[in-house]
């Protein structure tokens, strides 16, 4: 039977990740870091026959998007669907500043994040809704070959813990680093997991690990 292989990635190293902002719809450019990790990820993939290459439109997804699909001349696909999760306020902040500031509100967000809106940003709820819809639809696009999604961290927590048959609750106990890949087989509506938040393309970087932020 024919079978679709979903390659889930999240874009390279930014400032904003190394000194634990909150990123959200700001549009925070890669680090020199961040552009060789999208480097030995595109390597990492040039073997592959893509059938297309998705992205959110922000720069950090899109330059690494852009980067994966070169060897493979193919342009990209940006989907606002795709898009960073929107913190509104807490964009540009750190957790010790929304400890500060909204401790109830962060304890929410690190246990029960189902029933979490950001102030003057998101609902879990909402995206959620935007991100898994996002995805459905690339999957009804496509029921064979290769298709990569490159998105940030929160989106692709909530992908993959759909795929997992997981819910919005679960979703920070999905990892995805930058530049790391997940898997999929998909196969009518059946997901199954190949590998999981993989870095091991990125090894001859030596980079230290990174945090999950």
């Amino acid at each position: 039977m024919p079978k679709l292989e979903l390659i889930l990635i999240r874009h390279g190293e930014t400032d904003w990740n190394t000194g634990g902002l909150f990123r959200g719809h700001e549009d925070v450019k890669l680090n020199q870091t961040g552009i060789a990790q999208t480097e030995a990820t595109a390597l990492a993939l040039k073997p592959k026959v893509f059938e297309a290459v998705y992205t959110s439109p922000l720069k950090r997804a899109l330059v690494t998007a852009r980067r994966i699909a070169l060897p493979h001349e193919m342009e990209v696909k940006e989907d606002l669907a795709f898009l960073d999760m929107n913190f509104g306020a807490w964009q540009g902040r750190t957790e010790k500043w929304a400890r500060e500031h909204y401790p109830k509100l962060l304890d929410k967000w690190l246990t029960k994040p189902a029933s979490m809106k950001f102030p003057g940003g998101e609902s879990v709820k909402k995206a959620w809704k935007r991100i898994n819809k996002g995805l459905l639809d690339v999957l009804a696009t496509h029921s064979l070959g290769t298709v990569v999604i490159v998105s940030h961290r929160v989106p692709l927590k909530m992908m993959t813990a759909y795929l997992l048959n997981k819910g919005m609750n679960d979703t920070l106990q999905v990892r995805h680093d930058p530049c790391a890949m997940s898997i999929f087989e998909i196969e009518k509506n059946k997901y199954k997991a190949i590998v999981l938040n993989d870095s091991r393309h990125l090894a001859g970087l030596q980079l230290p690990p990174p945090r999950d932020f």
